[in-house]
């Protein structure tokens, strides 16, 4: 058998099964009334939130199969986090009602007691005992043990129960993570056992955890987060859970703060983050609102974190960011990454996502709801599901070889230019964004095979003059300068985020896809709030909004203004 992780190790009396009397003796307590007063300093957690009181409702007298696979197979690991319980602590600490902790009580001793009965379908991969099982649960527990301290509603078999959950998956994490391995699992269990190894301080082997988890979290600090800030995996989802996990470490280890890797992991989310306060779900990631992270991260460094002004690289991430105004563009030329189970990266490259005037305009798949999702191979992760050229009939090649040939930050156009090998033929696509208004961005691609030239919007497209305009605004209209073989049109699942709402639900994007048997493009996009603008395109000329841009290879003009961006005419 495969393990992704060390064989198994859950021992039967120090982790999975601790004695009520080896507890006690643990904390140094003669019964259970003189160790519940115990005192540990509060677990870090966010502020409860309005909205966790009707959640919380919502889970009186409800009943649970903790068994059930119908769960999904990834989903049954996650339901083990716990984490779906916890409305239930933050509504007691909104409003003190017992009827919350004794609904947590109930739950808890059912999950305890058949927490050995559950049986997954990964390959060598224990439900309860594995990385991120045993993190997410800690973290959870431990601020159930904090805002519960005092209630008599949660019982003396609840209390320890939750306590020897601690003991032991403090224990076994600390055996698991003994040595250094890349990937968000181990980086976000250590933060997460020496966050406990700090509040839970009494415990005897609590310094043990502590130079454990310390010693992998510097070690991910210089290996697992790029030169840039970013996390490996490339995904701004699990960054901001090794973020997150890393906050929650430095708030009790404050040493960690000094780190240049801590500083550059929020100056890494702020330069993705765009005018409607949000992170594209690039990769398997969902839809990133990063302020509550940044304004904890100001916190803890004592001084602001603001974006990069402009358009720049994240070079050892591989984007590139052109930002102007409301307007932000995102480019990934980024390699395949791996990861411990399933890799988390895209079957896509040179693809690009923009937004403006706080909603997105060109969008993509992004993260699935699941890992279960019966879409998440072929609409997800695929191709078709991005801003780029789809090969028909070709499968796509995991280790792409995508590279970035240019990229210029100018004061009226930027320009990208990167190629990849995803394909038998090498994909060259070059990106021009003319940053004086009125702004617009420029796509040229080059494939020697048929190909589909894919854009993907949150309304439906309707033909508008020689173009496709969205059929509602804020959108694009796209007007390529020579007219396709074929128009492909289609419709799929993404999360569409909601600046009003700061939240990001299920919606439907629309496909717009250009065929061409040359596999030639350049396409013109023009962003609208309202109305698409009056565009003319011919050849290496554009006309918008009564001005005249002419391109060349390396170049841009306009009513006696000239910007070059390299290269040789």
């Amino acid at each position: 058998m495969t393990f992704v992780e060390k064989p198994p190790h859950a021992d039967p009396v120090r982790m999975r099964h601790i004695t009520d009397e080896a507890l006690l003796e643990e904390l140094g307590a003669d019964g259970v009334a003189q160790a519940r007063p115990w005192r540990r300093r509060a677990p870090v957690w966010p502020e409860p939130q309005p909205q966790d009181v009707a959640e919380a409702d919502r889970l009186i007298g409800i009943e649970v199969d903790f068994l059930d696979k119908g769960h999904g197979r990834s989903r049954l690991y996650g339901f083990h986090y716990l984490r779906w319980m916890m409305p239930l602590v933050s509504a007691y600490a909104q409003t003190g009602d017992p009827r919350y902790a004794r609904e947590w009580d109930r739950l808890f001793r059912q999950w305890y007691a058949g927490r050995d009965q559950v049986e997954g379908d990964w390959p060598g991969l224990d439900v309860v005992w594995y990385s991120l099982g045993v993190a997410s649960r800690s973290m959870h527990v431990s601020r159930a043990l904090a805002v519960f301290a005092t209630e008599p509603a949660i019982s003396d078999e609840c209390w320890l129960q939750m306590m020897k959950t601690i003991l032991g998956g403090a224990r076994w994490a600390a055996e698991e993570h003994d040595e250094f391995r890349h990937g968000n699992w181990q980086f976000a269990t250590a933060c997460e056992l020496l966050h406990l190894a700090r509040v839970f301080a009494d415990f005897p082997e609590s310094g043990q955890w502590a130079e454990v988890a310390r010693a992998r979290i510097l070690e991910h600090l210089e290996r697992d987060v790029r030169d840039d800030g970013g996390h490996h995996e490339r995904s701004p989802g699990y960054h901001g859970m090794c973020l997150g996990g890393v906050q929650r470490a430095a708030s009790v280890d404050p040493d960690l703060i000094g780190h240049p890797r801590f500083r550059a992991m929020h100056d890494w989310l702020a330069s993705l983050t765009t005018s409607g306060g949000w992170v594209p779900h690039l990769q398997d990631s969902g839809v990133v609102w990063p302020a509550e992270m940044l304004r904890t991260g100001e916190r803890l460094l004592g001084e602001p974190v603001r974006p990069v002004e402009g358009s720049h690289l994240l070079e050892s991430s591989a984007y590139a960011i052109f930002r102007a105004g409301d307007l932000h563009t995102v480019i990934n030329y980024g390699p395949y990454i791996g990861h411990e189970l399933e890799p988390h990266s895209h079957h896509a490259a040179l693809d690009f996502v923009l937004s403006g005037w706080g909603v997105p305009l060109a969008w993509e798949a992004g993260g699935p709801p699941s890992y279960d999702d019966p879409g998440y191979y072929d609409w997800y992760q695929a191709t078709r599901g991005h801003n780029t050229l789809l090969v028909p009939g070709e499968d796509y090649i995991e280790d792409r070889k995508a590279a970035l040939d240019l990229f210029h930050a100018g004061e009226h156009v930027d320009a990208f230019a990167g190629h990849h090998h995803g394909y038998r033929a090498r994909h060259d696509r070059r990106i021009v964004f003319v940053r004086s208004e009125p702004s617009y961005w420029l796509v040229t691609d080059e494939i020697d095979a048929e190909a589909i030239w894919l854009l993907h919007g949150t309304s439906p497209w309707i033909q508008h003059g020689d173009g496709y305009a969205s059929s509602r605004g804020p959108g694009l209209l796209v007007v390529p300068t020579e007219p396709p073989d074929d128009v492909v049109l289609g419709t799929g699942p993404a999360r569409i985020p909601d600046q009003a709402t700061a939240t990001a639900a299920y919606g439907e994007i629309h496909s717009l896809g250009l065929r061409r048997r040359d596999g030639r493009f350049a396409v013109a996009l023009f962003p609208f709030e309202e109305r698409p603008p009056e565009v003319r395109v011919s050849g290496s000329e554009i006309r918008v909004d009564g001005v005249t841009d002419t391109f060349s290879a390396h170049g841009w003009a306009r009513d006696g203004l000239a910007e070059r961006w390299g290269g040789d005419e």
